[in-house]
């Protein structure tokens, strides 16, 4: 576990800077439509993209990496390409106003492995749902639409995410979706998230950005070097004894598309040290090759806009 430069924590960015213009398109959107948003999009984006330094270097170095990773995909990390990155960013936008408003229909959404979660439910067994910031997570709305009344807890470590859902108010998801802050884990709230458990309910989280204070991450492996990833999840995941799946969703090609696949059917995190390391760094390294794959399926998805890889890894040996 390493001590985590504050100036390069993605909590210390402004990102609710954004907020002026994310009011300005959802207006746009609610009145005039879909045309009218993708006509105010392309400036908006223009301005942010050359506005933030900060993000539009993360982008650029994000699609170097995955070029040299996967050479097949043509990414030369050039500022046409960030640009693309940042418009991909903005449509991600569209497509929560249209998940959020109920616009979205049964016939878009493509959930392969629907059955996974359905068999769940039907067994009153509760589970982690992992994610991250790739393709759009909102698409949960949509989920917990389905038959059964699922019920998704999305676990978040600031208050910014509650701040843009109230900037779209009126979800008819609200009765099924519930966003619980969580700074770090402390026993009212284990409890709280353990009952959730008992009652068959979901726990939404991301395992793609490391805690707000900086402490209990461990490195793996992602596109090349070594990046930090929070040991959360599966702390949160042993202690209370439930199942782990990884849940991806994105938009290709205008439809939805819904990746869900079992993780761990449980997870044990001994106490003693190494092994405890040991462990917490593999299963991070699992996931951090999820992540990865759906990189290399869907380059211009995924939005972590900060500084991602300690410069400290920049000599590290890439695994074969």
């Amino acid at each position: 576990m390493k001590s985590v430069d504050t100036d390069r924590h993605w909590a210390s960015l402004q990102e609710t800077s954004a907020v002026l213009g994310i009011r300005i398109l959802t207006w746009v959107y609610r009145i005039f439509g879909r045309w009218a948003f993708r006509l105010l999009l392309r400036p908006v984006v223009t301005y942010y993209f050359l506005g933030g330094r900060i993000a539009r270097n993360a982008s650029l170095d994000y699609l170097r990496r995955l070029g040299r990773r996967y050479p097949e995909l043509g990414l030369s990390g050039g500022w046409s390409e960030s640009y693309r990155h940042f418009l991909s960013f903005g449509e991600t936008l569209l497509d929560k106003i249209i998940v959020w408003t109920g616009s979205i229909t049964p016939d878009q959404v493509d959930f392969p492995k629907r059955k996974l979660l359905l068999d769940l439910l039907e067994q009153k067994r509760g589970a982690i749902l992992l994610s991250g910031h790739i393709g759009n997570l909102e698409l949960c709305q949509a989920i917990a639409g389905m038959r059964g009344h699922i019920r998704l807890n999305i676990l978040v470590h600031t208050k910014h995410a509650e701040k843009f859902n109230r900037l779209l108010g009126g979800s008819k998801g609200s009765a099924t979706i519930q966003l619980i802050q969580v700074t770090e884990l402390n026993p009212a709230i284990a409890i709280e998230l353990q009952n959730k458990i008992e009652r068959g309910e979901f726990l939404v989280l991301v395992g793609d950005r490391i805690p707000v204070n900086g402490s209990r991450t461990v490195q793996a492996d992602f596109l090349g070097n070594n990046a930090e990833f929070p040991q959360g999840p599966y702390l949160l995941a042993s202690l209370l004894r439930c199942p782990v799946y990884t849940l991806f969703c994105f938009n290709v090609d205008g439809r939805f598309q819904i990746d869900l696949e079992l993780f761990a059917e449980s997870i044990r995190i001994p106490r003693s040290e190494p092994q405890r390391l040991q462990m917490l760094e593999a299963l991070a390294q699992r996931y951090a090759e999820r992540l990865e794959a759906h990189c290399r399926a869907t380059p211009l998805q995924w939005f972590n806009f900060y500084p991602y890889w300690s410069p400290s890894t920049e000599g590290e040996t890439s695994r074969s």
